[in-house]
C-alpha cells in the first residue's frame, strides 16, 4: 500500500509548462511514510504533515450492502475517527512520482527537523 502525497505545484523544479501539465496540487503516490492509504501534505511553508486517525467498526446496519455476503457485504466495515494533521519532525528523504499524461514524474523532497530544504527531481528518462 501507499499514501498520497500532495504539494503545490509551484514547489517542483519543473518548468513552466510542465506545471500546467501536472496540474496545481495532484496526489502523488509515496511508499516512504505509512503505506497506509493516508495523506501527507507538504505545505507551502515547507512543512511535512501527515493524517492521522484511527479506525472503528462499522455496524453491519450502517454499511452500504448490509445484507450482502462476502466482500460486499464487508464493505465499509471500517471508517476513519479522530482524523489529524500532525507535523512530522523528522530528518529523512520522501520520494513521490506520478505518471502525468505520456511521461513518469518523481521526485525527492528532504527534510531537516521536519523542514523542507530542496527537492529535486522531475520527468524520468525511460530510454
Amino acid at each position: 500500500m501507499y499514501d498520497t502525497l500532495y504539494i503545490n505545484t509551484d514547489m517542483l523544479p519543473v518548468s513552466e509548462e510542465e506545471k500546467k501539465l501536472i496540474g496545481s496540487n495532484p496526489g502523488w503516490q509515496t511508499k516512504d511514510l505509512y503505506c497506509e492509504m493516508t495523506e501527507a501534505y507538504i505545505t507551502d511553508y515547507g512543512y511535512l504533515k501527515i493524517n492521522e486517525f484511527e479506525y472503528e467498526v462499522v455496524p453491519k446496519e450502517e454499511r452500504p450492502h448490509p445484507d450482502a455476503d462476502g466482500l460486499l457485504g464487508a464493505c465499509g466495515a471500517l471508517r476513519r475517527i479522530n482524523q489529524r494533521l500532525v507535523t512530522l519532525n523528522v530528518n529523512f528523504t520522501v520520494n513521490f512520482y506520478s505518471p502525468i499524461g505520456d511521461d513518469d514524474y518523481e521526485f525527492s523532497a528532504t527534510f531537516e527537523y521536519g523542514k523542507l530544504k530542496q527537492i529535486v527531481g522531475g520527468k524520468v528518462d525511460t530510454d
